[in-house]
């Protein structure tokens, strides 16, 4: 189902969620007080077992709502080999990608944009929840470049690259375009 969304952004900027606005230009302000509440921080607890015993740390992730009715859009990182208070509906590992669900309703979808429609130079914004510890912290910054072509574990993921700081504990989180897709 994920994927045809993310293919009819080829026809419509548009896949899922709220229209922000009636297509007005943002700034960075507007796009954060608009968007902070569909962001979400993950963080789980690892156990790892080794010669020395059982040890036991914490990892930290972002994400944002895709659906009001909990559909949540991670990188498969984040989620990989731990478990959360939500359903891993699906990952594509190749890709990087995961969908968790979570039990509520009426929640704030993030409006979802085309790659396509962005413009090196175009100024975004980056919300997440960087460090583990610093939720809802916004980076601006600008397209550095598109269809850049990624090689990890063997596979090429095709990604946008920005100078918006992007920290540890910000995978899986959302870059906005400046009008709140």
């Amino acid at each position: 189902d994920m994927q045809k969304q993310i293919d009819g952004a080829k026809k419509s900027t548009i896949i899922s969620g709220n229209p922000v606005n009636s297509g007005d230009y943002l700034s960075p302000s507007q796009v954060y007080a608009n968007n902070v509440d569909s962001v979400v921080a993950i963080s789980s607890t690892i156990q790892t077992t080794s010669f020395y015993g059982t040890s036991q740390g914490t990892a930290t992730g972002s994400g944002f709502i895709l659906t009001q009715d909990g559909y949540i859009i991670t990188n498969c990182h984040v989620v990989e080999g731990t478990e959360y208070p939500a359903t891993i509906v699906g990952t594509y590992a190749t890709n990087d990608i995961a969908v968790l669900k979570v039990d509520a309703a009426d929640l704030p979808a993030a409006t979802i944009g085309s790659s396509d429609s962005l413009n090196i130079g175009d100024m975004v914004v980056a919300i997440g929840n960087p460090l583990g510890t610093l939720t809802a912290t916004q980076t601006v910054g600008y397209v550095s470049g598109k269809d850049r072509d990624i090689s990890t574990d063997g596979s090429v993921i095709s990604m946008i690259q920005t100078d918006a700081a992007i920290n540890s504990g910000n995978s899986g989180g959302p870059l906005f375009n400046m009008y709140g897709e």
